[in-house]
């Protein structure tokens, strides 16, 4: 049994001639943070698109909740998307455009000034949209997104135009709705924000998952650090056992293929000094360019 909030049963779409996305599968479940990563054309927008109801797949299907979404007669309450506030007319406030938002939501005006706070808006409620700089339009988008405290959170690009304050807290409240048990899926080109916010991330290139799995299986196959004496007789026992090496500048050898445990146990075994071991954890950004290089698209 799926236990998904959010799912999609391999779906695809082609515009015209351009195939979007390849038989695409994915959940996102209760209680947790889902990152999805890829290059511009490579299909998260219509993934996302096809979450709300906007656009429907060719093949395949789409559930919230255990429903196929073109089923539901009301969104509200239970997904929300973050929309460009650029969108919102130029000469509402940010008051107006929250407590709209609440009505429309069937919800009372205290919770418009709860997320105008949460957001640190307090102060602009009643400035113009027009007038507000990306990094406000951006926080009124996610406050509008949150106002009905949706089962299901779809952000694209949440941290743009954020500074690293605003943003430290937007993965403060991201978490703190996924631990309410909600489902959260994020798209973002910023992947040191994906790599601490998310649980799960998928890679998505040429409109097919490369890769989905938990943040940390994917980042856990890391290097290791070693500095030790006699640095050229380590990288012969190395290249013996079917390990790389490479020099660094300080004289530190970076060792791909083995744990630190193996790198050291073959120093010692071979009497040198150890002077530094640690290991290096794989950062996203080195997973993603390998994941998605000429010839992984598979």
């Amino acid at each position: 049994m799926s236990r998904g909030m959010l799912e999609f049963h391999r779906v695809s779409k082609t515009y015209r001639d351009v195939r979007a996305l390849r038989d695409v599968s994915l959940e996102v479940a209760p209680g947790t943070v889902v990152g999805m990563v890829g290059h511009n054309g490579a299909g998260k927008s219509t993934l996302m698109r096809m979450a709300v109801g906007l656009v429907r797949p060719d093949t395949g299907r789409v559930h919230l909740a255990g429903v196929p979404v073109e089923r539901l007669g009301r969104l509200g309450g239970l997904v929300a998307a973050s929309l460009d506030a650029a969108t919102l007319p130029a000469q509402w406030s940010a008051h107006t455009a929250v407590t709209v938002a609440a009505g429309l939501s069937g919800l009372p005006v205290a919770r418009a000034r709860e997320v105008l706070e949460l957001f640190g808006l307090t102060a602009a409620a009643h400035k113009r949209v027009g007038a507000f700089s990306m990094g406000m339009r951006q926080r009124l988008a996610i406050a509008l997104a949150l106002i009905g405290r949706p089962k299901v959170l779809i952000l694209d690009e949440p941290t743009n135009a954020l500074d690293p304050d605003i943003a430290h807290e937007l993965r403060t409240w991201i978490a703190a709705h996924a631990e309410a048990g909600n489902a959260v899926l994020i798209s973002s080109h910023n992947l040191p924000e994906i790599e601490q916010v998310a649980d799960r991330i998928v890679v998505l290139h040429q409109g097919v998952v490369v890769r989905d799995e938990p943040t940390r299986a994917l980042l856990a196959g890391g290097t290791v650090l070693i500095r030790v004496d006699r640095p050229d007789v380590l990288v012969e026992q190395l290249w013996h056992r079917g390990s790389k090496a490479e020099h660094l500048a300080d004289g530190t050898l970076r060792v791909t293929a083995a744990t630190t445990d193996e790198v050291g146990e073959l120093a010692a075994a071979g009497g040198l000094v150890v002077r530094e071991l640690v290991g290096e954890r794989q950062r996203l950004t080195d997973a993603y360019r390998r994941l998605t290089a000429d010839g992984n698209s598979r």
